[in-house]
């Protein structure tokens, strides 16, 4: 930094001033880089706004292409304190009568009281054995997907708090608590599931040898075959058992209570035993499908207000084409239509006003949907319809084309193969039965399975591009790696990053004129002065010379 210096102190003259003056327009290229470098500030922040509300837009779109959103199902039940579901998107509207007669439980079994919690009980060795126990034929039945847990009790475990620790500590499938029932202390074991498969044998090897009289360790034994005292030490307090029930008059049995694999997409919550039926309304959840739709038109006016105000309010702005083609895009593909289907937004409700804000008409929403159930999927979703009912549809990748494919199939799925074939005639990837289209075809990503058996010439495939997914897919080619927008707010990064690096060459700069300038004045300063004292000598003199 330049030392602080003081007015020419010879000569009177003003050297701070002059310097300052000659410094000023020194300055201007530092002005103007550092004002260069604010307007690409603002807008880098303004592209963060814009690609943060593409982000948002995305997402919204991204929901648009599940199906699950755009098939919410909601259930009423005419008694959800008896029988309550949820619905997934796979599930079949309709209603569903339900008849409970027994609810699953969990088998519970209680030890005969000892004193304390902190009585001794005795040592040795607890088999916990999962299974199912036939009273009629008086047999137990392993079960085969759960292994028999063998408990060490040592002296350290001997009292009826530490079995209760040790038990707990097993992941035997049971739980273990003590309960006082006025008599004592007694261990309760309680099965983690419920269901007549998830009951329970209590085995044991006595310290004392005996493993079934009612010492030690022994009083805990509960073989549901054995006779009471005699390794059934335990006593019963609730047997396990299923949930039986009955849809739509069919009979049912399953472990729990709360039952997904009955009715495909139906998930029930059995509560209580029921005198009669209970009726599940499987329909459409109008207000979910309306909270999915309404969350993508905020995200829209949201990205097409930002991009709109952004240019009205900062200049910087204001001969940037980035913002007005990507308005202009957005508003393109929104007004697109599905040509498969010949249907667009405004077919479902959504529509611009003469400013293209988007907005809902919930009553066209609702007479379209009425009409054709499907038609929210043909709007946003990817489709194929195939020609030849062996070709089922699986789905798409962001780089399948729309169009028409002839399907031909050269090895036929026998079971075990796989198949072969082409695909518009480019051989496709077979795994299984299942065929999907080569990398770098228009038809990279299409997948579809064929039945077992057949081969030849399988008609074609006809795929159409969702507006959901046609919107997906464009923003990311702007906010993924290389996009525009990406590429753009590079750009100004890197510019700014320049600038930073001419700044610090202009100020580097501008110290060495400073300090050229000081020394050239102070200089300046002192030869004036110089002679300022000369002159004022020769006129001392010849004034003196006149006398």
């Amino acid at each position: 930094m330049v030392g602080i210096s003081s007015a020419g102190i010879g000569s009177g003259l003003d050297i701070e001033g002059i310097i300052s003056s000659l410094m000023a327009a020194e300055r201007i290229p530092l002005t103007k880089v550092s004002q260069e470098r604010t307007a690409i500030n603002t807008k880098i922040s303004i592209y963060g706004i814009i690609k943060n509300s593409f982000a948002d837009l995305k997402s919204a779109a991204d929901k648009l292409s599940n199906l699950s959103n755009l098939n919410p199902l909601k259930v009423t039940s005419s008694d959800d304190k008896q029988v309550a579901a949820t619905a997934s998107a796979t599930a079949a509207k309709g209603t569903y009568s339900i008849q409970v007669s027994q609810l699953a439980k969990a088998q519970s079994v209680a030890a005969s009281s000892v004193a304390t919690a902190d009585t001794t009980v005795g040592t040795g060795s607890l088999t916990i054995t999962l299974g199912s126990y036939d009273s009629g034929s008086n047999t137990f039945t392993n079960n085969a997907d759960k292994t028999p847990v063998t408990i060490n009790i040592g002296t350290g475990q001997q009292t009826l708090n530490g079995i209760r620790q040790a038990i707990n500590d097993s992941d035997a499938g049971v739980t273990a608590s003590i309960i006082n029932d006025g008599t004592g202390s007694r261990l309760v074991l309680t099965s983690k599931d419920t269901g007549a498969v998830n009951g329970f044998k209590l085995e044991v090897a006595d310290a004392d040898g005996n493993n079934t009289d009612t010492a030690g360790l022994s009083r805990l034994a509960f073989d549901p075959t054995a006779a009471v005292g005699a390794g059934k030490n335990a006593s019963s307090l609730q047997v396990a058992q299923n949930a039986n029930f009955t849809i739509n008059n069919l009979a049912v049995s399953k472990a729990s209570n709360t039952v997904t694999d009955a009715v495909e997409g139906l998930s029930l919550n059995l509560k209580a035993v029921t005198t009669t039926a209970v009726n599940l309304e499987v329909g459409l959840d109008d207000t979910a499908l309306k909270t999915t739709l309404d969350g993508f038109v905020t995200a829209y006016n949201k990205i097409r207000g930002n991009l709109k105000d952004q240019q009205q309010k900062d200049a910087t702005l204001s001969k940037e084409t980035t913002p007005s083609n990507l308005e202009r895009g957005l508003r393109n593909i929104l007004r697109e239509q599905v040509a498969q289907y010949g249907l667009g937004l405004s077919d479902i409700g959504l529509s611009f006003d003469k400013d293209g804000v988007l907005s809902l008409n919930k009553s066209k929403l609702d007479s379209a949907v009425a009409a054709d159930p499907s038609i929210l999927e043909k709007v946003f979703t990817n489709t194929a319809t195939t020609t030849d009912a062996r070709v089922k549809y699986l789905g798409a990748s962001n780089m399948t084309q729309e169009g028409t494919y002839a399907v031909n199939v050269s090895t036929a799925y026998d079971g075990s193969n796989t198949i072969a074939g082409t695909i518009n005639g480019v051989a496709g990837t077979g795994v299984g039965n299942v065929l999907t289209g080569a990398t770098g075809n228009a038809s990279e990503g299409l997948q579809f399975s064929v039945v077992q058996g057949a081969s030849g010439n399988m008609g074609s495939i006809t795929f159409s591009k969702g507006l959901a997914e046609r919107l997906s897919d464009w923003i990311g080619s702007l906010t993924d790696e290389g996009g525009s927008l990406v590429s753009r707010t590079d750009g100004l990064t890197s510019r700014k990053s320049r600038l930073d690096d001419q700044e610090d060459r202009i100020n580097l700069r501008l110290e060495q004129v400073e300090k050229r300038y000081r020394a050239q004045f102070t200089a300046l300063d002192s030869m004036l002065a110089s002679m300022q004292q000369t002159s004022s000598y020769l006129s001392q003199q010849l004034a003196a010379l006149a006398k």
